[in-house]
């Protein structure tokens, strides 16, 4: 299916035109504190698609796992320009259909991540 949300979506959306089984997208707040950069998620800036289906196991644990450890490593290893703009993605490495992105603007981080169908 095309992603094509029904009401706001919050976070990096994936490419336009490429079919996908799910997306996820957030905005979180970037802050520094103590010197490192941390991130903090409301669950109101949020975004899933399909809305009303759950996501296949692996890309359940593809944010659940990879796509979490990897905003903690980009944080604490990367200073992130809050308004820099730059984007930073994430290729699962044995299932290609699963990937994750990021990009930093106006204090926030907006996340995404898809399955590719």
């Amino acid at each position: 299916m095309n992603f094509a949300p029904k009401d706001h979506w919050f976070g990096e959306p994936p490419p336009t035109e490429t079919p996908i089984r799910g997306a996820f997208g957030a905005r979180a707040i970037l802050e520094s504190r103590y010197g490192r950069q941390a991130l903090e998620f409301f669950p109101d800036r949020k975004s899933f698609f399909p809305a009303d289906a759950p996501f296949s196991p692996d890309f359940q644990a593809f944010l659940d796992n990879e796509v979490t450890a990897w905003l903690k490593t980009l944080c604490g290893q990367t200073w992130i320009n809050p308004n820099g703009g730059q984007r930073y993605t994430l290729e699962h490495p044995v299932n290609p259909c699963l990937r994750a992105m990021a990009r930093a603007q106006g204090g926030y981080l907006y996340v995404g991540a898809y399955e590719m169908a």
